[in-house]
């Protein structure tokens, strides 16, 4: 008779808990790991809730840049750079259409793979304007066409950098569409990225610059 009993509580448990499940399905906390397409990067998501911020912290972290790096920059005894830029702007196409061309170049290279892919964003500065116009700056010379964007010199920017996860398990910098680089570029462009300095070399690499720098841009529709 006690077992009868048994098996009925034990019956009546797994039914209450298949119900509880069908009905609460449990759910992933937004930093796990998702083994459906492998390893996210630390605050990665793959849930579909947008990415979120407290306008408190956004706010107190661009006062903690203005407020220190952004200081420093401007009043630095010597290379102080009056009214650096403390924004930059890409518009959506630009960056939509550079993370395309990211997953397009691996395609055409390793068609049958499916890497992690990622972003580096370089901080960096211009260089003089009056360097633009030299060979080696060719990437600068549309910017000599507008009276605002000849003010860029020396303000702060961003160079965005393709990156892929290596075979060792790095995340480095590479170029989609040359397969020599899937395991990170050889040293020479390791060491200060060659692309924007006057030299011999001539190589191009797939990269991501000229934002709306803000300053000398207008600040107007900034909410921070």
């Amino acid at each position: 008779m006690e077992k009868k009993y048994l098996v009925l509580i034990i019956g009546i448990l797994l039914s209450a808990f298949g119900i509880y499940s069908c009905n609460y399905p449990p759910t992933k906390k937004e930093n796990d790991t998702d083994t459906t397409h492998g390893e996210t990067l630390k605050g990665g998501r793959h849930d579909t809730e947008p990415s979120k911020l407290r306008m408190t912290l956004i706010q107190e972290m661009v006062d903690n840049y203005r407020n220190t790096q952004l200081v420093s920059i401007e009043d630095a005894p010597r290379n102080g750079v009056k009214g650096d830029s403390h924004s930059i702007l890409f518009d959506l196409d630009t960056l939509k259409k550079f993370i395309s061309d990211i997953e397009k170049g691996v395609k055409q290279v390793q068609p049958n793979a499916n890497p992690k892919l990622a972003i580096r964003m370089y901080y960096a500065a211009y260089p003089l304007a009056s360097k633009w116009g030299e060979p080696g700056y060719e990437n600068l010379r549309d910017l000599l066409g507008e009276e605002i964007t000849k003010q860029y010199e020396r303000k702060h920017t961003l160079i965005m950098i393709p990156v892929i996860k290596n075979k060792k398990g790095v995340f480095a910098d590479f170029n989609p569409f040359d397969k020599n680089t899937y395991q990170g570029f050889p040293k020479r462009l390791k060491t200060g990225m060659q692309l924007f300095r006057v030299s011999t070399d001539t190589t191009e690499v797939m990269g991501l610059n000229h934002g709306q720098l803000i300053p000398p841009k207008s600040i107007e529709g900034e909410a921070f």
